[in-house]
């Protein structure tokens, strides 16, 4: 015979909401944090105005700026139930896949051929015909500034243990930004990386990292660099 259970073994946070609780925000969200101190839990208004500014250019499809759209909705919902953060990114992921598809599809109806499957694929594809590229990432020295203080991190560890110290600090002015981490090669390590997480949740997972907000911005970044060139065609032909 099977084990069964009961709902009184699923924590209360994770639970269905009561009539009478569901706008109440989830408790989780009070540790809720990004490696940026401004995305700090602190209201559902201040939440709203974080994931409002990543903006789809006009330039993209209306279809793909609805579903993104459809994302960040989640991403402010999960401010009631903080497990909606998994499913904000994996619908951001969608996101980036869906304009993917859309924009390669163009290209492929032009040549006359089928369009790629897979979101690797349409990735890889997307960085041979440079519609997304290393140089156009609009975050890529927020990001190389976050490895560089995650080395600095790493060092003082070092030092705290070798030292017997308890605790060590450092000004944010030690932050030296190296030739490796300004050239970074973000794009091919994203490639790798994206496909993973995506089929991560999408095969089922418990994963709550929080990482959405660093999604938004990537999926925001590359879905508008894959319609820069549209953009360039719309103005010069108007």
């Amino acid at each position: 015979m099977s084990e069964s259970f009961d709902d009184s073994e699923i924590d209360a946070c994770d639970a269905l909401r009561s009539a009478d609780s569901v706008w109440e925000p989830d408790e989780r969200n009070a540790f809720f944090a990004s490696s940026r101190p401004k995305h700090k839990y602190v209201s559902l208004a201040v939440r709203q105005q974080t994931v409002a500014g990543f903006k789809l250019d006009n330039a993209v499809p209306l279809d793909i700026r609805v579903h993104f759209e459809t994302a960040k909705n989640l991403y402010l919902y999960a401010w009631f139930v903080y497990r909606f953060h998994p499913i904000a990114e994996h619908h951001a992921l969608v996101s980036l896949e869906f304009a993917l598809k859309e924009r390669l599809m163009l290209l492929h109806v032009e040549n006359g051929k089928k369009a790629t499957r897979g979101l690797s694929d349409l990735l890889k594809e997307a960085a041979s015909r440079q519609l997304i590229r290393n140089e156009s990432f609009t975050h890529r020295r927020q990001w190389a500034l976050t490895r560089a203080k995650g080395r600095i991190t790493h060092q003082k560890i070092d030092q705290m243990i070798s030292s017997g110290l308890d605790f060590i600090s450092y000004p944010e002015e030690e932050v030296i930004l190296t030739p490796e981490e300004l050239e970074f090669d973000w794009l091919n390590h994203l490639i790798a990386l994206i496909p993973k997480i995506r089929n991560g949740y999408a095969h089922g997972s418990s994963t709550l990292d929080p990482t959405v907000l660093f999604t938004f911005e990537i999926v925001c970044d590359m879905i508008n660099q894959l319609f820069t060139e549209v953009q360039t065609y719309t103005k010069q032909d108007e």
